[in-house]
């Protein structure tokens, strides 16, 4: 049986699947928390960063190029691995969940605990005019388009380089080293905050001292030009896909979120991040048990993509 086309009229969660179903997928599918698995997934991406190091320190352009190119593919791998610690579903201790989430969020300047608060608010509000994102890329949605061409530009210039998230990074570390509060956020979430923003620019103080101290150029090639020419490009077409040009005020997850079934190499690179609807239906699933999800609800999918290249030539199609 064909799956609807982005954009076509799809069956909507309250009515193509009542609670009772619902209730039986979840319980068909319910899977436990693999803290080895994650452990392996962290290692991989250790790993390849780590080649990618050797490669950045080579004296060959050619070769720091390709090196640069490998670590900033990690840094966002990195960040789409801390998405699922932000879940709890990494480990099953919440210590070592935040410890591990910070880790790997350190890479691009993501502060766990703030990215965790966010993207539960996002969870919740997701549907209604509340909704916010912790990666605020300005039209968010796609809600804006129409304007003047320069302003378009700017527009996809801020996406593609989260100039918002490196600003508010500094709004944060400004915030952290006047022991001012985080607006909204309790005394706990605040410290921790504070903490995890001055641990990152400490980690950007100790690279540039070092590379003054050794004469040496390393941090910008292991660091600041992965992070900013190649991750913070990949992390927003990663996202993109996610509720751009959705119906992101009907509440339903089949109306406001879009899943692509892609290959097995961007499903592992995204860590399971493509299947968006169902992460939104059952925020808890373990993400290997996405894909089983899928499964029960593919027929029901109103924004589908059968992988990452029909998306974005739909996309540059305007659809």
């Amino acid at each position: 049986m064909g799956r609807p086309a982005d954009g076509a009229a799809g069956c909507d969660a309250r009515t193509s699947m009542d609670a009772v179903a619902i209730r039986e997928v979840r319980n068909a599918i319910r899977g436990e928390i693999r803290g080895r698995l994650f452990t392996f997934k962290v290692l991989v991406c250790a790993l390849i960063t780590a080649a990618g190091c050797w490669l950045a320190l080579q004296p060959q352009l050619s070769l720091r190029l390709c090196g640069v190119l490998l670590i900033g593919l990690m840094f966002a791998h990195a960040a789409e691995l801390q998405h699922e610690t932000l879940h709890g579903l990494a480990y099953r201790s919440r210590r070592a969940n935040r410890v591990v989430g910070v880790l790997l969020g350190l890479p691009m300047l993501i502060s766990y605990t703030a990215y965790r608060v966010a993207h539960m608010r996002h969870h919740r509000d997701l549907g209604t005019p509340g909704n916010r994102e912790f990666f605020d890329y300005g039209d968010q949605y796609g809600k804006g388009e129409g304007g003047s061409r320069i302003g378009t530009a700017l527009t996809w210039f801020a996406r593609f380089t989260m100039a918002y998230h490196y600003w508010q990074f500094g709004v944060g570390v400004g915030k952290a080293l006047r022991g001012s509060r985080f607006d909204g956020e309790s005394a706990v979430n605040t410290r921790r905050i504070r903490a995890e923003h001055l641990l990152a620019v400490s980690a950007l103080v100790v690279g540039a001292v070092l590379s003054v101290v050794f004469a040496s150029p390393a941090a910008l090639w292991l660091w600041l030009l992965p992070m900013v020419v190649v991750a913070a490009p990949m992390h927003a077409l990663i996202e993109l896909p996610e509720h751009f040009r959705c119906e992101t005020l009907d509440r339903s997850p089949f109306a406001n979120t879009r899943t692509i079934k892609s290959n097995w190499l961007l499903t592992w690179y995204t860590n399971g991040n493509n299947f968006h609807v169902e992460h939104h239906l059952m925020p808890n699933l373990p993400i290997e048990r996405l894909p089983d999800l899928h499964v029960e609800v593919r027929e029901s999918l109103r924004h589908y993509h059968p992988g990452y290249f029909a998306y974005f030539r739909s996309f540059l199609g305007g659809k």
